[in-house]
């Protein structure tokens, strides 16, 4: 490769085939894809929270990979038996999820059995689609504890003083 300005774009080239392996035009279209939209309880979610799921999971489905936001607001006992399971490294109060500052998404089929090619693709397309709305996430797939699903806002730990736990 020449000058940074020049890097092989994420999707395309050797990341082509993972892309085409996530992608399911007839199940994005279909009544269960419509469904799951639902599946996340969004009562108390951050409206940036909210308008990045929205843009992103919309931003895949039209090249053709179903996503939905698995989990956005989740309450305390949620949280504790998460942190219990080993799912969570957060106990009720620690996570952005308790605020509705942060969202889990995740494939419409595969769910979390994606291969880390293509958890990079979405952690790729997610930071464009972040960047463009102009808010600031950060995304689990960057962290030591790899949870490539979740996207939180940058400064949640500032926002969660004025914000009632759900």
């Amino acid at each position: 490769m020449g000058r940074p300005d020049e890097a092989e774009p994420v999707i395309g080239g050797r990341y082509e085939a993972e892309l085409r392996a996530m992608k399911d035009l007839v199940y994005c279209r279909s009544e269960a894809c419509g469904r799951q939209q639902y599946h996340a309880d969004r009562t108390h979610a951050h409206p940036d929270i909210l308008e990045f799921e929205k843009r992103f999971v919309k931003r895949m489905r039209t090249i053709g990979v179903p996503l939905f936001a698995h989990t956005i607001c989740r309450s305390v006992a949620d949280q504790n038996e998460a942190y219990i399971r080993g799912r969570s490294k957060a106990r009720a109060g620690q996570s952005p999820h308790n605020y509705g500052l942060a969202v889990d998404i995740i494939h419409g089929i595969k769910a979390w059995d994606l291969t880390r090619k293509q958890w990079d693709i979405l952690g790729h397309v997610g930071a464009e689609v972040a960047a463009a709305q102009g808010v600031k996430l950060e995304w689990g797939g960057n962290w030591q504890f790899w949870d490539p699903a979740h996207w939180e806002l940058a400064n949640w730990r500032e926002l969660r003083a004025s914000l009632k736990q759900v």
